[in-house]
């Protein structure tokens, strides 16, 4: 079951751990906030949905509706697209032993690509010290620092877009949790210049 709560002045909830998914899974909706700067509509996006659950789903689009954002919000009289997750509950606080990350060796190089909804254009190319992320429009460039065999930082070295030029030195410290039977890898990542906590799945493409 879901327990959401009406959100006021845009705290928004974007992550929900379930007992239902096997690793996470993702509900993509569009949502138009009106002239007193309240949301007024929310349609899901079938084509950026992945979790199946009608129920949750609903709760989820009844939890939107119900967002408040401040008098003077420049979201006024538009619409957007937002995508939330849903993280099996196992996984909030897991981490692998010291044994079970000796597993994770192997994908300290090698060509990979995001499970997200949103980023399935990227391409990963890992080696041991440099992270590419390659797509048609746009070249990300990472450090990579291995701290040890299931845990890295990586460091912003050079964005071709120019929105992400101020995250240039700034760190993500991104812990693998698990590996899944597919052989994809589910991370939980933290950046050092935000409160927040991220989750996504990796897969090996070659």
């Amino acid at each position: 079951m879901l327990l959401v709560t009406s959100s006021v002045f845009g705290q928004v909830q974007k992550k929900f751990f379930v007992e239902d998914v096997e690793s996470l899974e993702y509900v993509t909706v569009k949502f138009c906030v009106d002239n007193e700067a309240k949301v007024s509509e929310v349609t899901v996006i079938k084509n950026k949905t992945t979790y199946n659950n009608d129920y949750n789903i609903e709760q989820l689009r009844q939890y939107v509706l119900g967002i408040q954002y401040y008098p003077d919000s420049k979201l006024k009289n538009n619409c957007y697209e937002s995508t939330f997750e849903f993280i099996n509950d196992k996984y909030e606080k897991k981490s692998l032993s010291e044994a079970e990350c000796k597993a994770c060796e192997k994908f300290k190089s090698g060509l990979y690509k995001y499970r997200h909804v949103l980023y399935q254009d990227f391409k990963i190319k890992r080696k041991r010290k440099i992270q590419r992320e390659i797509t048609k429009q746009e070249k990300q460039i990472y450090d990579i620092k291995w701290l040890n065999d299931c845990t890295y930082v990586l460091t912003y070295k050079r964005m071709t877009e120019k929105r992400l030029k101020h995250l240039i030195g700034k760190e993500i410290h991104v812990e693998i949790i698990d590996i899944l039977d597919n052989g994809d890898y589910l991370y939980r990542s933290k950046p050092n210049f935000e409160e927040k906590i991220d989750y996504g799945v990796i897969q090996r493409v070659e």
